[in-house]
């Protein structure tokens, strides 16, 4: 028997739900056995629970690089706070200053070179806490990006929880991964 999230009184009504639909920062999200529905006769508590949200937000962003699709100012914060670093750290990773990754955050245009080398180095800051995604060597130094059109939105990530085996360490663990890759 599970435990309330919100009394901790004894319950039996948590469900893993087999999909859910969120969106984060205006990146429309689907959830693969990723969210547990809970629900508490004692308290009256009705809400969900994101499994691994903190690494969540690593598969969120690594599927956003991936997409071909010019990144906003607020796509470029967003991938920032994935990273879990301030401005003058990720301006400090890019090779830039504070004043310059303030002015795309802000929707100044970073330009496709840039752009490049945001997702590389994203990349290469979240990597660890994606297992479950792979991306060859040089993806993104070769990604060719396109802008969406007037009315057009982000196509739709699908992300999903997946079990990992690691034979030389003989572990197990739940990691999230990329359900469906859009061709945008």
């Amino acid at each position: 028997m599970e435990t309330c999230i919100a009394c901790g009184a004894p319950t039996d009504k948590v469900e893993l739900l087999p999909t859910y639909d969120a969106d984060v920062i205006g990146i429309p999200v689907t959830l693969r056995n990723g969210v547990l529905h809970h629900s508490c006769d004692s308290c009256g508590f009705d809400g969900i629970e994101i499994l691994d949200s903190e690494n969540l937000s690593a598969a969120v962003a690594v599927a956003r690089i991936l997409l071909p699709i010019v990144l906003s100012g607020a796509e470029i914060r967003f991938l920032r706070k994935a990273c879990q670093m301030n401005g003058k750290q990720f301006a400090n990773e890019l090779g830039c200053d504070n004043a310059t990754l303030s002015r795309w955050e802000n929707g100044g245009g970073a330009g496709e070179v840039t752009e490049r080398n945001i997702r590389d180095t994203v990349w290469s800051l979240l990597y660890k806490r994606v297992p479950a995604i792979q991306v060859e060597p040089g993806h993104f130094k070769r990604m060719e990006t396109y802008r969406l059109n007037d009315g057009e939105s982000l196509p739709r990530l699908v992300l999903e929880r997946v079990r990992l085996k690691d034979s030389a360490r003989q572990t197990k663990s739940d990691e999230w991964d990329i359900y469906e890759r859009c061709a945008a």
